[in-house]
């Protein structure tokens, strides 16, 4: 035992300090522990998530949003430059990114001999597709190949003399009555020469709807019908292509580019390049046409990647500023606790700087341990937040090392909050030890903040930055140079309307406390009239607790809403994009019966689906079956003041009169539209915020297929919407039909499983979570050192006769009063600040502009489970101290001196 005090009584004074006061050091090092292990975790995943959304969104776009199409007039002599000069200038865009170029040459028209059709020739063409044979299977023959062509040059072949090798596809052989070894005469239609063609093979294309043949629809089908009937094409090699039919043809190439390796920060300076590509092309072939979409579709993930982690940077802050809050509530403890050992330091000749000396190394002393510890912490935080099965079906990763900012992150979390330590016992070491002692006896005062009205300036900045986040489409600025980047008071305007929402409810507690003495004053009862005098007479021991639940509560509900909230938009995007439970594109032959046979569907009704013009612009036009509309139209109750089945009784059209339609908001003025060649009067009779069934924003109007139809235009009918379940679903894959089918539960998983949308939930679980292991750890460490201060006063209870339970009911009265009063603040505060800031937030989470307005969800039942949890956990806590503090002798404390 001597030589235990021997080795202390050598230590340095800041460590036996320390030691000294391990219950508050433990709490305040658990609490440094706490937030820079969770700060580095929130940053880590935030940047896991949207860079595995980038990746996810690149590996998963489609053909249309990534490729790039040139096309152009060529002839037999300047083919090869111009193929160069399109290849060079493509790659030369593209830089370091691979990519594949493919090209079809098409041919002009040439007329089959003798298959005229109502009076109007049959028209067919030569083309040549680069790497088709690895695009489909021969069904009978052999691909042609130029030295089983007939000799262009001599005429002559190895088979009939002036012959020409082809292969057809099967729905093409099929149509013209052809197989292979067949011969006939075709005519070309700008110089009437004939041409005899025999057929050397027949092909399968392996998948006629890979995107790569959008647009090539005589390659997929055989047939196309417009003003003319063609079939076809005839596919020949391209040596003989150029030799014999490159007279009027034209080129079209397909860029592809391979996005598997580009990093996420290379978005946009890729997209910089890409946009540039038709100069380059240009350059060397000035009469070439360049499409691409690459470059809009690379800003658009970069953009959604800026808003996914600027969406994640809110529970952040969050943590922020209840970290320090529940570190600051800690050293007030501390310092509260030192006081009078403060003040008699300084009574003996302590300076200022000793003391700032002391107290800066002993808050160093507890906060660096923390910085290299809490970036190895991080990583096994995020593996067991990945376990939950939502975050799990996201496919994050979560990083297995910390990374160099890592470590950064954590040192300058460390170091805030060893200044945020440091910073009370510097201010209580201004005052005397006589100064203390007076101040001991009096009743608290409001604190420094509140008497400067610091909460009032906080309130304003708070609505400041709400209003900017609910006038714009997401956390986002544009910085000096044009880039954009986080705006810090959008991205703050939560946190801060949490912090000042609870220090403003702060200014209720004496209040509140007050009218408590006065109702139990005159009322029996030991224990209700004590704690409300204790709570009157000292706010301020209260008031720090009951602002750490508060906010923390607050953050729990908080995240809870935005979760739901965004779970429910995944829900209502998908179902408004789907428009019914399936909607399935129609095959020939296709009636209700196809559908109401399968298992699972409730109503089958036939569509339209055109684009049109009204108003002088382009809108989609759907023309659906009035009859059972109402059964399968999934349209959520506040896009419409009617319901689906009135919208479509509406519709219903009567001879002689304009139209019914119903249309989104831009159109509701319109009184005509073109359909085609025909114009159609039309009568707006409902409006509706967004049209299930297409993209959001998308101006549209609803018509009765019959009605349109009435009215002269041909409205065949290109998909049924069904309402159906996923028996459904899988009985239309299993039938071949699966692929191009929209599900609307399909798309729901989709959108909720996406990385980038999911991040935000993995976000507000950590932050829930770190939230409620604050408040758990600051209301313990609150309750504790209170209840040591006043062991006095308990021992003096406890010598009067007091018992066990109303020691128990006297610090249950005390606390509940701070618990209940911080759960309904803390709810009451969670909802206001939640229909002010999460509809707009979960809205910036779309990254795209005229997305579904979003509704406010509240999960009360969850919100419930929370509130009685935290509930129950502190008044454990609360039993517990009280058995502790029951525990003791009376006789020994007295005799301790320790009588408050």
């Amino acid at each position: 035992m001597k030589r235990g005090r021997a080795v202390l009584g050598r230590l340095p004074l800041v460590i036996r300090r320390a030691l000294a006061e391990p219950l508050l050091l433990a709490a305040a090092f658990g609490s440094i522990l706490l937030a820079t292990t969770a700060i580095a975790a929130l940053l880590l995943h935030a940047g896991s998530a949207s860079q595995a959304g980038v990746r996810r969104a690149l590996d998963m776009a489609p053909l249309a949003a990534t490729a790039t199409v040139v096309t152009s007039s060529v002839t037999s002599g300047d083919f090869a430059k111009v193929d160069q000069a399109v290849r060079a200038g493509i790659a030369h865009a593209h830089g370091e990114v691979p990519v594949r170029v493919t090209a079809r040459v098409e041919s002009a028209s040439y007329a089959l001999r003798g298959r005229d059709k109502g009076g109007q020739p049959v028209l067919t063409r030569f083309a040549t597709y680069e790497g088709l044979d690895g695009q489909a299977d021969l069904v009978s023959g052999r691909w042609p190949t130029r030295k089983g062509t007939a000799g262009t040059a001599r005429g002559t072949t190895a088979g009939t003399a002036g012959d020409t090798a082809v292969a057809l596809s099967e729905p093409a052989a099929r149509a013209m009555r052809v197989s292979t070894g067949d011969t006939f005469t075709v005519v070309g239609r700008l110089d009437g020469k004939p041409a005899r063609v025999r057929v050397s093979g027949v092909f399968r294309l392996r998948d006629p709807d890979d995107p790569r043949w959008t647009g090539e629809d005589l390659l997929r089908h055989g047939t196309q019908t417009a003003d003319f009937t063609s079939r076809g094409p005839m596919v020949v090699p391209t040596g003989v292509f150029l030799d014999r039919f490159a007279a009027g043809a034209s080129a079209r190439w397909l860029a592809e580019p391979d996005l598997r390796r580009l990093p996420p920060e290379r978005l946009r300076p890729f997209s910089a390049s890409v946009a540039g590509i038709s100069a380059d092309v240009r350059s060397g072939c000035p009469r070439c046409t360049v499409t691409e979409t690459l470059s809009g579709t690379l800003l658009r993930l970069d953009h959604g990647a800026l808003v996914a982690r600027s969406t994640m940077l809110v529970p952040v802050l969050q943590l922020l500023v209840l970290a320090a809050y529940a570190l600051a509530l800690t050293a007030r403890l501390l310092a509260e606790h030192r006081r009078m050992e403060t003040a008699l330091l300084r009574s003996r000749g302590g300076g200022s700087p000793r003391l700032a000396a002391m107290a800066a190394g002993e808050a160093l002393l507890i906060a660096l341990p923390c910085a290299p510890a809490a970036p190895f912490l991080a990583p096994v935080l995020l593996r067991l937040l990945s376990a939950f099965p939502w975050i799990e079906a996201t496919g994050v990763e979560p990083p297995r090392a910390p990374d160099g900012s890592t470590f950064a992150v954590a040192a300058v979390v460390a170091l805030a909050c060893a200044a945020m330590l440091a910073a009370p016992p510097l201010l209580a070491a201004r005052r005397t030890y006589v100064e203390e002692q007076a101040a001991r006896g009096r009743a608290d005062r409001p604190g420094l903040v509140q008497r400067a009205g610091a909460d009032v300036a906080l309130l304003v900045l708070a609505a400041l930055a709400i209003w900017r986040l609910r006038g714009q489409d997401a956390a986002e600025t544009t910085r000096l140079g044009g880039e954009l980047g986080l705006d810090p008071l959008v991205g703050a305007g939560p946190a801060l309307a949490l912090l000042c929402g609870g220090m403003a409810a702060l200014r209720l507690v004496p209040a509140v406390a007050k009218i408590a003495e006065r109702a139990t004053r005159r009322r029996p009862g030991f224990g209700p009239a004590v704690a409300a005098r204790q709570v009157s007479r000292r706010p301020a021991r209260y008031s720090g607790p009951a602002l750490l639940l508060t906010m923390a509560t607050a953050i729990g509900v908080l995240s809870l809403t935005t979760a739901a909230t965004w779970r429910s938009a995944q829900e209502d995007r998908a179902r408004h994009v789907a428009g019914s439970s399936l909607r399935v594109p129609a095959l020939p032959g296709d009636d209700a019966r196809t559908f109401t046979r399968l298992p699972g569907v409730a109503a089958a009704v036939p569509a339209h689906r055109a684009t049109v013009v009204a108003d002088g612009a382009d809108a989609t036009l759907i023309a659906a079956d009035a009859a059972d509309l109402g059964r399968v139209l999934l349209l959520r109750p506040d896009l419409s003041q009617l319901p689906p089945a009135t919208l479509a009784s509406r519709i219903t059209g009567s001879a002689g009169r304009p139209l019914p339609v119903v249309v989104t908001p831009g159109l509701a003025d319109t009184t005509r539209i073109t359909a085609g060649t025909a114009a159609i009067p039309v009568r707006v009779v409902g409006v509706v915020t967004a049209m299930p069934g297409t993209p959001e924003g998308t101006p549209a109007l609803l018509a009765d297929l019959t009605a349109f139809r009435g009215k002269g235009a041909e409205g065949q009918v290109t998909e049924w919407w069904l309402a159906a379940d996923g028996s459904t679903r899988d009985a239309l894959a299993a039938s071949g039909r699966g692929r191009d089918i929209v599900d609307a539960a399909a798309l729901t998983a989709g959108y909720r499983d996406d990385p980038t949308a999911a991040g935000l939930q993995g976000a507000l679980l950590l932050g829930f979570a770190a939230a409620l292991a604050f408040a758990v750890l600051g209301f313990l460490v609150n309750t504790a050192v209170s209840a040591r201060e006043r062991r006095g006063e308990f021992a003096v209870l406890g010598a009067l006769g007091v018992s066990f339970r109303q020691t128990l009911g006297l610090l249950a009265a005390e606390q509940s009063f701070v618990i209940g009063l911080s759960l309904a603040g803390g709810v009451a505060l969670a909802v206001a600040v939640s229909a002010a800031v999460v509809p707009p937030m979960v809205s910036a989470g779309y990254a795209t502009a005229g997305g579904l307005p979003v509704s406010l969800h509240v999960p009360w039942p969850q919100v419930a489970a929370l509130a009685v949890a935290i509930l129950a956990v502190l008044l454990a806590i609360v039993a517990g101290l009280a058995r502790s503090l029951h525990r003791r002798e009376p006789a020994a404390v007295l005799r301790a001196g320790e009588a408050s």
